[in-house]
């Protein structure tokens, strides 16, 4: 695989996980019973956090899929963001922490390559 193709799967796989952040907006609107506790206790909070995380990894993948190097460096921040606090919003985190580790493997690959120490 090269840096190209790696490039794109990690763009994909941010603008999936970004729309999922975004989509997650409408859980204002579920009934409280259906919620999960955590959201229960402050759901604006939440709602707009996962807004600025959504259009932070929309933001990201189109960077990366233009090849800026901020981008690709922008994208490995918010992965590894995710991968330290997607254990503390169990179930969801589960979904975080597999889409955190694909973006962060794909760019760093993109960043080194496959260049021997």
């Amino acid at each position: 695989m090269d840096r190209k193709t790696s490039a794109k799967i990690a763009s994909i796989v941010l603008f999936v996980h970004g729309f999922i952040e975004i989509l997650a907006v409408t859980a204002l609107f579920v009934p409280a019973e259906f919620a999960p506790t955590w959201f229960q206790e402050r759901p604006i909070f939440w709602a707009v956090i996962s807004a600025i995380y959504g259009m932070s990894r929309l933001i990201a993948g189109y960077a990366t899929w233009s090849m800026k190097k901020w981008g690709i460096v922008f994208g490995m921040a918010l992965s590894i963001t995710s991968m330290i606090v997607a254990p503390s919003i169990y179930p969801f985190g589960v979904m975080d922490l597999l889409l955190a580790v694909i973006v962060l493997v794909s760019l760093l690959y993109v960043w080194f390559g496959d260049e021997k120490l």
